[in-house]
């Protein structure tokens, strides 16, 4: 018995101490997250410049394209299949691609909105499919049909949540690290968006020829970021000339 008593209490101690370094751990992890995002530094811009661009999609031709010489309406089956990757037949110009200046210490004030951007869900979709925010934005979440829905993150710096809604509900919810976050209903699995949320106030989200623009940069070399849910990541250097616009392309690339 005694023997029993012995190694209850050697493992028990064993648990504390991996449950105890697990936390330290954590916390580690995030107090340098919670730094870096205290690094941007809010500054007068009198000089900067600004990037206007382009993204590409130049792959398989079996998704779906859009005419953007006409105004276009889908059907609620193809707006959900088309959601994942969008790019024009016109200008291989590719939607919903989240472009970013990438680690940026100084620049213009990041001027949080008072007015909530909104995701809405309709006919069993989220709108918009891709949403990028400033850290400390709060979302306000739309329940558009009168049938059952719920919203549902798994974000890790976020807190998450999982909420049933109902018809003309409103759920606010404010994101304040940067993270990418999937946003889904467990009731329509098709049902899904992105939030994208950004530590500095110099982003932009492609329109549906893939253009974007970004202004008032501080003068300087910088990387570039570009984020597509389907597709990955792209990254470019761009050099930022004082009170100029400089262009820039990114081409995703599917053999």
């Amino acid at each position: 018995m005694t023997n029993f008593l012995s190694e209850f209490q050697v493992m028990r101690q064993i648990f504390f101490f991996i449950f105890l370094f697990g936390f330290l751990g954590w916390c580690v992890i995030f107090s340098k997250n919670v730094s870096a995002e205290q690094q941007y530094t809010e500054i007068e811009v009198v000089d900067g410049g600004n990037v206007i661009g382009n993204v590409k999609y130049v792959g398989d031709l079996g998704a779906v394209v859009l005419n953007l010489y006409r105004d276009w309406e889908l059907s609620d089956t193809s707006k959900i299949l088309s959601e994942k990757l969008i790019f024009s037949k016109i200008n291989n110009g590719l939607k919903n691609a989240a472009v970013s200046v990438k680690d940026i210490t100084k620049g213009k004030k990041k001027g949080v909105s008072t007015i909530h951007p909104i995701i809405d869900q309709q006919n069993d979709i989220f709108i918009p499919h891709v949403i990028p925010i400033l850290t400390g934005t709060t979302i306000d979440i739309l329940h558009g049909d009168e049938g059952m829905h719920n919203i549902h993150t798994s974000s890790i710096k976020n807190q998450p949540f999982n909420l049933g809604t109902t018809y003309k509900q409103r759920i606010s919810k404010k994101f304040d690290y940067p993270e990418i976050i999937k946003l889904t209903c467990d009731l329509h699995k098709s049902a899904y968006a992105w939030i994208v949320v950004l530590d500095n106030p110099y982003f932009d989200l492609t329109d549906r020829n893939g253009y974007f623009e970004i202004c008032d940069i501080p003068p300087g070399k910088y990387k570039f970021q570009v984020w597509h849910e389907e597709l990955g990541n792209l990254e470019k250097e761009v050099t930022v000339h004082p009170k100029e616009t400089t262009s820039i392309e990114f081409v995703y690339s599917q053999n």
